[in-house]
C-alpha cells in the first residue's frame, strides 16, 4: 500500500522539477530587472542632484547680479543727475559768457578812447610810446582773429604799464621847446604829479603847467632842487626831503602861457621824498605793448 503513494509522489516531485526551474528563472529575472531599475533610478537621482546643486548656485549667482546690477543702477542714476546738474551749470556759463562777451568787446572799446584820451591829457612823457601802445590796442581790438581773451590781456596790460608811470620817477634827456626855440634839458618826471625840466648849461629850470599846456619857468633856487632829486632817482644821491612846486590845476583858458622870466603865482611848493616812488628811465619798453 505504501509502494504505490510513494511512487505517486515521486512521480508528482519529478512532475512539478521543471515548474519550479521556470519559476526561479522568472523571479531572477524580475529580480535583475528590479535592481536595473533602481540603479537606474539612482542615477537619475543622482544626475537630478547635480542638476539641482547647479541650478541653485546659478540662482545664487543671479540674485548677487541683480544685488549688483541694482547698486549700479542706483549709482548711474546718481552719476546721470550729477551730471546733468553739470551740463546745466555748463550752460548757464555758456550763457553767461555769451553775455559778458557782448558787454566785454564795447566795453574795451570804451575803455582804449578813455585810455587815449587820457593820455592827452596827461603830462607829455614818452608820447611815441604812449601813442604806439595805443595804436597797437585799437588794431587789437580791430583783430578778428584775436581771440577775446588776449584782447582783454592787452588792454590790462596797457592799464597796468600807465599806473605804473604813477609809481616811479625818471630822469630823461629830451628836447623840448622855450621861447619858440628848441631847448636840450634834462626832464625830471615825478609820478603823474609833475614834469620838471633844467636846461643844460645855463641851469634854467622850469615845470610844465598842465592848465596852460605849456612850460613855466622856475626860480634859480628849484634848479639845485631838480638836480638833486634827478641824482637821487638816479641813485646817485642819499635819500633827503625835497622842496618842489606843484603847478595848482586850473581851466587851461585862464592860465596864459607865461615869459621864462615870469613869477608863478599859481605854483605851490610841497616836501616830497623821492624814493617814496621807483625809480624809471622811461625807456620805450617794447614788450609793454606786446
Amino acid at each position: 500500500m505504501h509502494r504505490p503513494f510513494i511512487a505517486l509522489l515521486a512521480f508528482l516531485l519529478l512532475a512539478a522539477a521543471p515548474a519550479a526551474a521556470d519559476t526561479a528563472k522568472a523571479v531572477h529575472r524580475r529580480a535583475a530587472e528590479a535592481v536595473a531599475v533602481e540603479a537606474k533610478a539612482q542615477e537619475e537621482y543622482r544626475r537630478w542632484n547635480d542638476r539641482k546643486q547647479s541650478m541653485a548656485a546659478e540662482i545664487r549667482d543671479m540674485k548677487a547680479m541683480e544685488a549688483w546690477l541694482r547698486f549700479q543702477n542706483e549709482k548711474y542714476d546718481a552719476y546721470v543727475r550729477k551730471q546733468q546738474q553739470v551740463i546745466a551749470e555748463l550752460e548757464r556759463r555758456k550763457q553767461e559768457a555769451r553775455r559778458i562777451r557782448m558787454e566785454l568787446e564795447p566795453f574795451l572799446e570804451t575803455v582804449v578812447q578813455r585810455l587815449e584820451q587820457f593820455v592827452a591829457d596827461d603830462l607829455p612823457f614818452l608820447p611815441e610810446e604812449r601813442s604806439q601802445r595805443i595804436v597797437f590796442l585799437r588794431e587789437s581790438l580791430d583783430d578778428y582773429h584775436l581771440d577775446l581773451s588776449e584782447k582783454l590781456r592787452r588792454v590790462f596790460e596797457a592799464l597796468h604799464v600807465e599806473t605804473e608811470y604813477g609809481r616811479n620817477v625818471a630822469v630823461t634827456e629830451r628836447e623840448i621847446e622855450l621861447d619858440g626855440q628848441p631847448t636840450q634839458v634834462t626832464v625830471f618826471r615825478l609820478g603823474r604829479t609833475a614834469l620838471y625840466y633844467q636846461a643844460e648849461g645855463a641851469g634854467a629850470a622850469g615845470v610844465w603847467d598842465r592848465s596852460s599846456g605849456s612850460w613855466r619857468a622856475l626860480d634859480d633856487e628849484f634848479a639845485r632842487t631838480l638836480r638833486r632829486a634827478g641824482e637821487m632817482a638816479q641813485r646817485k644821491r642819499a635819500v633827503e626831503l625835497l622842496t618842489l612846486p606843484l603847478p595848482v590845476p586850473g581851466p587851461r583858458e585862464a592860465m596864459p602861457a607865461s615869459a621864462p622870466g615870469d613869477q608863478t603865482d599859481d605854483i605851490q611848493t610841497t616836501e616830497i621824498q623821492t624814493t617814496d616812488l621807483r625809480a624809471s628811465n622811461d625807456r620805450p619798453d617794447p614788450g609793454a605793448i606786446q
